[in-house]
């Protein structure tokens, strides 16, 4: 056999099939890992508590943006697996234009998330943001819940520190007390909570990341075996 008897479509195609596989069970793997890590956050009522008091609903929105694209994928996978093994030019075509709309859908959820949780910027804004709760401890029932509620499950106490409470002439309250050691706690809450976010960000962000990545390389399958299967006809006829 000559190496143009390889190069012909006959000889390609059964490669470019088998990575097509490869490449949609382990972009079937990522979607469904995006759509369970969706489901997770999207049914913390912590979080749901943190969005409602501060200004970070992109966050909480782009769960329902993973989760559509994870259900999504799942589909669109099978469907690129089945045009690769009954080689349908017309299932292909359409796996590459809905494999479109899912890349753009991955980065506008990296750019939400990550927008979202920005290192120091963001906990300069939530701190500004649970100071005013501060302030209002005492006159506002849900600001003195959203704070009790943030500060025990965290583990901090005031937005900069403890003595953000001193500034308004206020005692520190239980829930800045640590269960464990009865002490008051060290850290901000500003701090936690960016690290709270930080993480979740990083996981939905991190799997949107991959699966990008998967898809430029499978649409470049796609397209070989997409181009092969033209000229396989062409010969025929």
């Amino acid at each position: 056999m000559t190496l143009w008897d390889f190069a012909t479509p006959d000889a390609a195609l059964p490669c470019f099939k088998y990575f097509i596989f490869g490449f949609n069970f382990v972009t079937w793997c990522l979607g469904a890992a995006l759509l369970t890590i969706g489901i997770i956050i999207r049914t913390d009522d912590t979080l749901y508590e943190y969005t409602k008091a501060l200004e970070i609903q992109r966050y909480y929105i782009s769960t329902y943006l993973c989760m559509g694209i994870g259900v999504l994928i799942i589909i669109i996978s099978f469907i690129g697996c089945l045009g690769a093994a009954v080689e349908s030019p017309c299932l292909l075509a359409f796996y590459v234009f809905v494999t479109g709309i899912c890349m753009a859908l991955e980065v506008a959820c990296c750019v939400m998330v990550w927008k979202t949780a920005g290192g120091e910027a963001l906990q300069s804004e939530l701190t500004e943001q649970m100071l005013n709760h501060i302030r209002m401890y005492n006159s506002n029932l849900d600001s003195k819940r959203f704070m009790d509620l943030i500060q025990y499950r965290l583990e901090c106490c005031g937005a900069r520190d403890r003595l953000d409470y001193d500034k308004y002439s206020l005692d520190d309250p239980p829930s800045c007390s640590s269960e464990r050691t009865n002490n008051i706690n060290i850290r901000s809450c500003g701090e936690n909570l960016r690290r709270y976010l930080e993480k979740r960000g990083g996981a939905i962000g991190g799997v949107s990341m991959g699966l990008l990545l998967l898809h430029l390389f499978s649409l470049g399958f796609n397209s070989c075996l997409f181009w092969g299967l033209h000229q396989q006809s062409r010969y025929r006829y």
